[in-house]
C-alpha cells in the first residue's frame, strides 16, 4: 500500500471547492491567524488532492468517511476558530445562532445523516462517475463544511458574545455525540452491501487488487466506516465537552472569589 502515497489527483471539482474557500477568506478577511488558515489549506489538500481523495472517491467507504469527518468536524470548526473576535461582519447572523442554536445543531447532525442515507449515498457516489462536471462532490463537500461552520459557531466562536453558555454547550455537544454514535452504529451493523461504495468499477488507478490482497473486504470496509463515524467523532465531541466543563468550573471559582471579597 506504500505506492498509494505517490497517487495525487487534480480534478476540477476539488479545485473549484478549494478556490471557493480561499476566495471567501480573502473577500471577508476572515482568517485572523495564519496558522489556522494554513491548517485549513493542508487539510483541504489532503482531502481533495492526495491519495485519500482517490480512495474516498473510487474505492473505500471508510476513506470516504474520513473525509466527511475532517470536513465537518475539523475544517468547519477551524474556519470559525480563525475568525477575528472583533470583526463585525455577520454580527446579526452569529447572534441569531447564539440565541437559536437548534438550527445549527440540526444542520450539523442532519447533514451528516443525510449523506449517509443508503439510497442518497449510493446515488451520489454513482452520479460522481457519470457526471462530467462532478457537481455532486462539490455540493456534498460544501454542505459538510458549511454544516461544520454553523454547528461549531455557537460553541467556539472567538467572540464570546456569540457563544452559548458552557452548560448549554455541554448538552449541545453531548446530544450531537449521541446522534453521530447512532449513525455509526447503524452503518457498522448494517447488512453488507447496503452501501455499495467498495472498489472501482473501472479501476483506473489499478488499486482493486492491492486493496483485496491487503485483506480488506466490503464488510470490513463498511464496519471501519461506521467505527470512524462512531469513535473519532465522539472523541472530538467529548474533548469539547471537557473544555467547556473546565471553563464553567473556572467561571464558578471566579464568582465565588468575588463574593468572598
Amino acid at each position: 500500500m506504500k505506492q498509494l502515497l505517490s497517487y495525487w489527483s487534480f480534478d476540477l471539482s476539488s479545485l473549484v471547492l478549494v478556490l471557493m474557500i480561499v476566495l471567501f477568506g480573502i473577500i471577508t478577511k476572515s482568517f485572523s491567524k495564519k496558522s489556522i488558515a494554513l491548517s485549513v489549506f493542508i487539510l483541504l489538500t489532503i482531502c481533495f488532492f492526495s491519495s485519500l481523495h482517490i480512495l474516498s472517491s473510487h474505492y473505500l467507504f471508510s476513506a470516504h468517511m474520513i473525509v466527511h469527518v475532517v470536513l465537518l468536524l475539523c475544517i468547519g470548526p477551524l474556519i470559525v476558530a480563525g475568525l477575528s473576535a472583533d470583526q463585525k461582519r455577520f454580527h446579526g447572523f452569529f447572534l441569531f445562532l447564539k440565541r437559536h442554536p437548534m438550527p445549527s445543531w440540526l444542520t450539523g447532525v442532519g447533514v451528516m445523516w443525510f449523506w449517509h442515507i443508503p439510497l442518497i449515498f449510493n446515488s451520489s457516489m454513482s452520479s460522481m462517475h457519470d457526471n462530467s462536471l462532478h457537481i455532486v462532490p462539490v455540493i456534498e463537500a460544501s454542505s459538510l463544511i458549511i454544516a461544520g461552520v454553523l454547528f461549531s459557531a455557537p460553541v467556539i466562536h472567538p467572540n464570546k458574545g456569540y457563544r452559548i453558555d458552557a452548560l448549554s454547550g455541554v448538552v449541545y455537544l453531548f446530544t450531537a455525540c449521541i446522534g453521530c454514535s447512532l449513525l455509526g452504529l447503524l452503518i457498522t451493523f448494517a447488512p453488507t452491501g447496503m452501501y455499495q461504495h467498495f472498489l472501482s468499477m473501472h479501476d483506473n488507478y489499478g488499486l482493486n487488487k492491492i486493496i483485496l490482497r491487503s485483506g480488506i473486504t466490503q464488510s470490513t470496509d463498511q464496519q471501519a466506516a461506521g467505527l470512524i463515524m462512531w469513535v473519532p467523532c465522539c472523541l472530538i465531541y467529548v474533548t469539547g465537552i471537557m473544555y467547556l466543563l473546565v471553563q464553567w468550573f473556572k467561571q464558578k471559582e471566579v464568582i465565588a472569589l468575588e463574593k468572598q471579597l
